[in-house]
């Protein structure tokens, strides 16, 4: 009765949270921003000492291409892959070879957000304690776990991370834009936030619209007297706020670059 409850061909990635991920989204099978990521897991790997199993882009876009056909050939997936190490005892790392998984998730339907998505937003209580690698996708994720839980609680879609001083850093899942004053804000990536790609398609998108996004780096402890929020990340894209801490965001005229963006990201 008690055989599977015993531990025994589990990698680090599970063991140790040796190891990163990265979550792409992909449209008829294609990764969006397929060099993108593999410059981040690339990244990753050198940081962790870790080989990464492929060099070139178009090895894994037929990695994602692969997938995509044994899931049926769906329009929009949540591609993620996992790549983590694979030897070594207790806490102490041998060499820098390494295993991978990918997974795809299908969707009925484009993830990428509308405008009018009813998104209810709040401040966690949660530090983002100073961060070994903030700008990582590691696999030991508990603090955003934490944060969506502390967002279950109070009834919201989203919760927002804090760094060691207090400002509001992220989401459990992603970056974070706000206006205050016909401008618009971001956390700078050195506050410990991680970098999103689909942040930095937002502040280009903004900018030939004529809009600087300002990053900061000290990000305010609330958002009270802001009068847009809004989120990104690669699946969902750009999502606007509607509710912060239990309180209405009524729309403003900000909030009709939103539909454009995400129009704007269906063409990449």
């Amino acid at each position: 009765m008690l055989d599977n409850h015993v531990l025994t061909d589990l990698h680090r990635g599970i063991r140790y949270g040796d190891g990163f991920f990265d979550t792409a989204l992909l449209v008829n099978g294609r990764p969006v921003w397929a060099q993108e990521h593999l410059e981040r897991m690339r990244y990753a790997a050198r940081v962790m000492a870790l080989d990464l199993p492929w060099h070139d882009v178009s090895d894994w876009e037929k990695i994602a291409m692969q997938a995509w056909h044994d899931q049926g050939q769906p329009v929009y997936g949540r591609f993620r892959t996992l790549i983590w190490r694979q030897n070594g005892r207790g806490y102490r790392p041998d060499g820098s070879s390494a295993d991978w998984r990918t997974e795809l998730e299908n969707f009925d339907e484009s993830p990428l957000s509308q405008s009018n998505t009813v998104l209810r937003l709040g401040a966690s209580p949660l530090i983002k304690c100073p961060p070994l690698l903030p700008d990582i996708k590691s696999m030991s994720a508990l603090p955003y776990i934490l944060a969506e839980k502390f967002a279950i609680n109070q009834g919201w879609d989203d919760a927002l991370l804090r760094s060691p001083q207090g400002g509001l850093i992220e989401s459990s899942r992603s970056n974070l834009f706000y206006w205050k004053e016909g401008r618009c804000y971001t956390p700078d990536w050195n506050s410990g936030c991680l970098p999103g790609l689909c942040a930095e398609f937002l502040v280009e998108f903004l900018g030939k619209h004529g809009h600087q996004v300002e990053r900061i780096q000290e990000p305010p402890t609330d958002l009270m007297d802001c009068s847009s929020l809004w989120l990104t990340n690669s699946i969902r894209g750009v999502q606007r706020v509607s509710h912060w801490n239990g309180n209405l965001l009524p729309r403003q005229p900000e909030d009709e670059m939103v539909d454009a963006a995400n129009k704007a990201l269906t063409g990449l």
